[in-house]
């Protein structure tokens, strides 16, 4: 399988555990709203990624320490969420842990731009990270529904990413 391909079909794993998990904490109509977005977003990735007729380039090698890179980086991810979440309980402020889930998830694709040559990971590593970061200010000062509206936000804005990028690849 083309390395894009299996990384869209992960990253869209990932997206949609954001999407599905969260949007139960959003009021109103907004769960109903964020899983159409996420039915038209999957939608518009399965076709760019697995159906839609495409040559892909092979890829360009990974640098030598790829593998290693993707260890350390899952392994941060972890890490920064373990650790987000001994803060969060600290303060008394758990309802913020999605924001944190975020901005791990974010900072954790920012190494594979280099590693795997693919500067796709820098704007979803950029993207994330700041939606993290903006769910935990937020949070702060409005709570548990902010923290989760990011974590959607950012399962939305992975999915759009991974569809922009494999429309980009097909051209």
């Amino acid at each position: 399988m083309h390395p894009s391909v299996l990384g869209s079909i992960i990253g869209g794993a990932g997206a949609t555990v954001f999407v599905l998990v969260n949007r139960s904490s959003l009021p109103g109509a907004w769960p109903a709203v964020a899983l159409l977005l996420w039915i038209v977003l999957v939608a518009a990735a399965v076709w760019t990624v697995l159906l839609r007729p495409r040559v892909l380039a092979d890829p360009e090698p990974p640098s030598r320490f790829a593998g290693l890179v993707y260890l350390a980086c899952v392994a941060g991810m972890l890490v920064g969420t373990v650790v987000g979440h001994a803060l969060l309980a600290a303060l008394d402020r758990t309802e913020l842990m999605p924001a944190v889930v975020v901005l791990a998830v974010g900072l954790h694709f920012l190494p594979f731009a280099a590693a795997f040559h693919a500067p796709v990971f820098r704007w979803l590593g950029c993207g994330v990270a700041t939606l993290g970061v903006v769910g935990l200010l937020w949070g702060w000062a409005g709570g548990a529904v902010a923290a989760a509206a990011v974590a959607v936000a950012a399962g939305l804005l992975m999915l759009a990413v991974i569809t922009h990028a494999a429309w980009a690849d097909g051209r």
